[in-house]
């Protein structure tokens, strides 16, 4: 039993904690406000906006929608978000203009997600910070709970308005789902008799997270290790409890491991990752890889090449989309395989890891102000309480290294970076004469990063996005009054990965001469390029769509080809009507 100072103690902390809730929950309204405010207005500015990446994932939502199911299984895109965005494309059915703003429009409904998921996070590191403390016998002032909501949204909102709210791919899905995962392993490492729903409600939310990202397949065993190395539980309960989250799991991952594995023809859960490194370690093509350098591989199933001075390629095949190298680069890459070397990848890992470092300098003002209190905090005890909260750190830090060996962009790491901050946070301990302070701190903090994104929010509305897809619509609309029928096979010239008009249009390119060749066509006599269009007609192609400058700015370069000043059409080609690009009718 009890004796009375200890009650006393808890009695004290409850009251305290009771009367600290009401504002904490006024400044969580805040933000959630804000929050919502300008992810709306960020989504409703940028509502045109279209990348490769976004297109690859709304074909494969096509493919679902008409039952398509040779095309579903994919071993390079994930599998639940394409079901999303086949959800809301059966809703509302969307006109040509109307689809890009709808796939913009379903990161609404994932952000309220996401925001839940960061308050459960933030939530259950608040709620067991002095639990932690008082069972390892810490002590020392805390950040309060109010300043500990106003720095994370802060960082939050900052990470997620700046950096994922406009991307129409599983980001935002991602950064849920890892801080709802982080949020319940905190729970089980703090609750003496966490039940067994508890272990199965954790082993659901990491197979929810492969299907939503290939990278939480491997960190879903990543969170498993953690969780039987900081769960309180006797041996043989410990395993149970890890049989428990285990079978979850696999029970929603081995399906899609299944159905791709099959595709594929070999074992995998996904093809993204030894993809990636070969295109990113080795500097393969991204697209159009025909075997070479020696040693890279032995293509099963490349595109072909047809004609090589200017390079036209071929890809009539089993593919059904709009852009078959960018709808599976699994299937066009199969056989890539690099010789390893570990030089180069550990060259090409030390340059990541430096992008990394780069990464977590920003945004200026929050590190800034972490530097302001970690000075300010007691180092010894600060240390050991962050230490309390190692297995965060250790989950973020494989999350970072994984990433090194591919490639480190700030979208990847927002879940990370959180759990990592609220770890250190959550251990920091306040000289107390100094305590005050830091209430004008943190919300200089948050007022910084709150002005940042207001500023960029307002700028979205002020400023054109480089990917409006505005071009493309007038391109797709100008191709359908000239006659082009959905399902026509197409080739294009000059647009690369960025020919957005053959989605909306409903039209497959088969074959096509990239950018860095485009103006190399043009500049041939007629002769040759007569020989270059038979090519295309001979690939499948009823038409020709050539960018002569009037598409969205290319993926491809950083400087883009004036495409505008070497085109020469002559009087055979057709200027597509409200468009600048130009189409050929193959006879």
């Amino acid at each position: 039993m009890k004796g009375t100072p200890e009650l006393l103690h808890e009695s004290s902390r409850q009251t305290e904690q009771r009367n600290r809730e009401p504002q904490s929950l006024k400044t969580r309204w805040f933000f959630r406000c804000v929050a919502v405010s300008m992810a709306v207005a960020r989504i409703v500015a940028a509502r045109n906006t279209i990348g490769p990446d976004p297109r690859a994932y709304m074909e494969l939502a096509r493919a679902i929608l008409r039952h398509d199911w040779a095309m579903v299984p994919n071993a390079y895109w994930s599998a639940l978000y394409p079901w999303l965005l086949a959800a809301a494309s059966w809703v509302f059915k969307p006109s040509l203009r109307q689809e890009f703003p709808l796939a913009h429009a379903l990161a609404l409904p994932t952000y309220l997600v996401c925001i839940a998921s960061f308050e459960f996070f933030w939530t259950t590191l608040l709620q067991f910070r002095d639990v932690s403390a008082e069972r390892r016998g810490l002590s020392g002032t805390v950040i309060p709970a109010a300043q500990m909501w106003v720095l994370g949204y802060s960082l939050f909102l900052w990470m997620t308005i700046g950096g994922l709210i406009l991307l129409i791919n599983p980001d935002v899905c991602v950064t849920a789902v890892a801080l709802a995962a982080a949020g319940l392993l905190i729970r089980i490492r703090n609750v003496p008799d966490a039940t067994k729903s508890l272990h199965l409600w954790f082993g659901i939310c990491l197979g929810l997270g492969y299907l939503t990202k290939a990278i939480l397949f491997p960190m879903a065993f990543v969170f498993l290790g953690m969780m039987i190395l900081v769960s309180g539980h006797p041996f043989q309960r410990r395993s149970l409890c890890f049989a428990i989250a285990t079978v979850a799991f696999l029970a929603l991952a081995t399906p899609q491991i299944v159905l791709i594995s099959r595709a594929k023809g070999h074992f995998t859960f996904s093809d993204t990752g030894k993809i990636s490194l070969a295109w990113l370690n080795y500097h393969l093509p991204y697209r159009n890889w025909q075997g070479e350098p020696p040693g890279s591989g032995r293509p099963a199933h490349p595109t072909r090449k047809v004609y090589e001075h200017p390079a036209v390629y071929e890809f009539n095949g089993p593919l059904r989309a709009s852009y078959p190298p960018w709808f599976d680069p699994s299937y066009w890459n199969e056989g890539l395989s690099p010789a390893f070397s570990l030089g180069r990848t550990a060259q090409h890992a030390i340059h990541e890891l430096l992008k990394l470092g780069l990464e977590l300098l920003h945004p200026t003002a929050w590190v800034v102000g972490m530097l302001l209190i970690f000075l300010g905090s007691d180092p010894k005890k600060t240390w050991r309480g962050i230490a309390v909260y190692w297995y965060l750190l250790v989950i973020s830090a494989t999350a970072f290294s994984l990433y090194c060996l591919t490639l480190i962009e700030s979208r990847y790491l927002v879940p990370w970076e959180i759990l990592c901050w609220g770890a250190l946070l959550a251990g920091v301990r306040l000289r107390k004469p100094n305590a005050p302070l830091y209430r004008w701190l943190t919300i200089a903090v948050s007022l910084a990063l709150i002005g940042a994104m207001l500023k960029l929010t307002y700028a979205g509305f002020i400023h054109p996005f480089p990917s409006d897809a505005t071009p493309e619509y007038k391109t797709a609309e100008g191709l359908l009054r000239m006659g082009v029928r959905p399902g026509t096979k197409v080739g294009a010239i000059g647009f690369d990965n960025d020919a957005y008009w053959a989605y909306l249009a409903r039209v497959d390119i088969v074959a096509e001469i990239n950018t860095d060749e485009t103006c190399l066509f043009w500049s041939e006599p007629p002769q040759i390029q007569n020989q270059v269009l038979e090519k295309f007609r001979q690939a499948g192609a009823s038409v020709v769509v050539a960018n002569t400058g009037g598409g969205v700015k290319t993926t491809s370069r950083a400087v883009p080809y004036n495409l505008a000043e070497c085109s020469r059409p002559v009087a055979s080609w057709k200027n597509i009507e409200d468009s600048a690009n130009q189409a050929y009718f193959l006879k």
